[in-house]
């Protein structure tokens, strides 16, 4: 299958015009809709409807789109891996969570210093709402955060996702056996992400869910904060277990059963998909496979999904 073919479908699609689409790919109107036509052939429907004003996918269209998105963002790491990725230049502002800081940036820093010496980063951590507003605005190429990103020209890619859970100070808690309630661990302090984060909504559902009123919560932006918090007999924590697992691992946190569900924390890695810079296509791809790898690789004791 031509992949200029797909990449005239995928830019009508997204800018829901075949004009606009040949002015981004620098050819005639006239050559995307004999492109389009040809992949209606192939498939044998209709991937839009069209009339005199505008253009619409079909249901055909839509169920094909991502398909040729992926498509397209495997040729570009083919071809990427063909050529020396020593000679990709440029500058790439990335926005992160902390979770990922504290979890697999390190790895995906190194590799990408490894494969692409010459790209230079800049590197921000943030909570979610304030990454995609700075993306909306276009103070970032990359958001590595946890929600799909809507905005003009941007791209988002599920990355796999981390097991949430409560965990307490092993002095206080490991000897507790059983899965507590949730209305048991609510007259507890607790302690959680920011007011919007995935935590905080997790911890808010699963009340709602439970038939619980929302507890006091002590919401800290920080990780590592909650962490020293939770050590120090503060409270208990609703966090991604990840960034605390040399602390369950070396017995000074436990992870406290409960017999509720809390929903995992989902990674997203989102870029801007029309920049004029090769570095950015290449960085966006790499963390994909980066965000993949670490969430696929975790051990089974943490309950960690791969989304």
């Amino acid at each position: 299958m031509n992949i200029r073919f797909l990449e005239a479908f995928v830019w009508a699609a997204r800018l829901g015009s075949f004009r606009t689409a040949a002015e981004r790919l620098n050819i005639t109107q006239a050559a995307v809709s004999n492109r389009i036509a040809s992949l209606e052939e192939d498939f044998g429907s209709r991937l839009f409807d069209r009339d005199t004003r505008e253009i619409r996918l079909t249901f055909a269209g839509r169920r094909m789109l991502s398909y040729a998105e992926r498509m397209l963002d495997l040729n570009l790491e083919m071809m990427s891996a063909s050529r020396a990725s020593n000679n990709v230049f440029g500058v790439v502002r990335i926005g992160v969570i902390e979770t990922i800081v504290h979890t697999w940036l390190s790895d995906f820093l190194q590799r990408m210093q490894e494969l692409y010496p010459a790209i230079e980063i800049q590197l921000t951590s943030e909570s979610t709402l304030r990454l995609h507003s700075q993306m909306r605005n276009g103070e970032l190429d990359i958001a590595l955060q946890t929600d799909l990103v809507i905005g003009e020209g941007i791209r988002n890619t599920a990355s796999g996702s981390i097991a949430m859970g409560w965990v307490g100070r092993s002095a206080d808690w490991s000897s507790r056996r059983g899965p507590l309630t949730v209305a048991e661990l609510a007259q507890h302090p607790i302690v959680t992400m920011n007011k919007g984060s995935q935590p905080h909504i997790a911890l808010k559902e699963l009340c709602k869910a439970e038939g619980v009123n929302t507890p006091r919560v002590h919401c800290v932006s920080s990780i590592s904060a909650i962490v020293r918090l939770v050590r120090c007999g503060f409270g208990i924590a609703v966090l991604p277990l990840a960034p605390a697992r040399e602390e369950i691992d070396s017995g000074e946190l436990s992870i406290i059963p409960c017999a509720g569900h809390l929903m995992p924390q989902r990674l997203v890695v989102s870029y801007h998909a029309d920049a004029t810079t090769e570095a950015i296509q290449l960085v966006a791809a790499l963390a994909c496979q980066e965000a993949a790898r670490f969430t696929v690789g975790l051990e089974a004791p943490f309950g960690f999904e791969a989304g």
